[in-house]
């Protein structure tokens, strides 16, 4: 006598819900047989492989539709799935790298704003070579922007700090190669030291710059400040901006 199973046996077994057989079934992946009397789904043995192919064909990312006619197609066809599937699967491990590499970016924004709270006023080599000016229009410059948020540099001068140039960070190599026409900046011999800048979301974008060039002011002379785009958080029911600003000094 052949040995069937019901559906919550096949469900146990394998480790999957109910429904997803269910589901299978009005896909037309897996056809399981019928009770006679009560009209039950029933699982054989040869289902048990059918099961299984499915849940393989699945985990290389084949979708339903393709894995139900499988069974009809030649070698070449079989093939051909698979080369688009690893395909499909390369261009996701690019995307899924790159989602990484700005969660990296970003973690590493967080931290800077941790150590910069516990050690402010430290000396240390600015990490940018030149900035060049950036407007929300500019398309190119805007998904480098969403690329990496931390690019977004602003650019004053501790004699005129209230003249303010925003722009966005770049190696010298860029410049180089994309020709931008406006640079703000650019990196040179320079000591500084670095702080954590806070500018207020309201309307009149309040900032401590002020307090920090005064604190540094004490002991040096300042030139460039340049401030770099950390996050957007809230502080005490606040929120803010927060720069890691660079104060040349001398």
């Amino acid at each position: 006598m052949e040995r069937v199973f019901q559906i919550g046996e096949i469900a146990s077994f394998f480790g999957i819900p109910a429904s997803t057989l269910r589901f299978w079934e009005d896909s037309g992946v897996l056809v399981p047989k019928r009770n006679s009397e009560n009209q039950y789904r029933v699982y054989t043995v040869p289902d048990l492989m059918t099961i299984s192919d499915i849940l393989f064909y699945k985990s290389l990312g084949i979708p339903l539709n393709q894995i139900r006619d499988m069974e009809q197609m030649g070698l070449q066809s079989h093939q051909d799935i698979c080369i688009q599937q690893m395909e499909t699967l390369h261009q996701q491990q690019i995307a899924l790298e790159q989602r990484m590499q700005k969660l990296q970016y970003h973690i590493e924004a967080l931290n800077t704003i941790r150590k910069l709270q516990e050690h402010p006023y430290q000396e240390g080599n600015i990490d940018t070579d030149c900035i060049v000016s950036f407007e929300l229009v500019e398309i190119e410059k805007l998904k480098q922007y969403i690329s990496n948020p931390y690019l977004y540099s602003r650019v004053q001068h501790s004699s005129c700090i209230e003249e303010e140039r925003r722009g966005l960070s770049i190696t010298f190599q860029q410049k180089e190669l994309e020709q931008y026409q406006v640079t703000l900046w650019e990196k040179r011999a320079s000591k500084y030291i670095v702080c954590l800048m806070k500018e207020e979301i309201t309307s009149d974008y309040p900032n401590d710059l002020l307090v920090h060039l005064a604190k540094v002011q004490e002991t040096y002379k300042t030139g460039y400040v340049i401030s770099r785009f950390l996050t957007c958080a809230q502080e005490n029911r606040k929120t803010y901006d927060f720069y890691k600003t660079y104060i040349e000094v001398f």
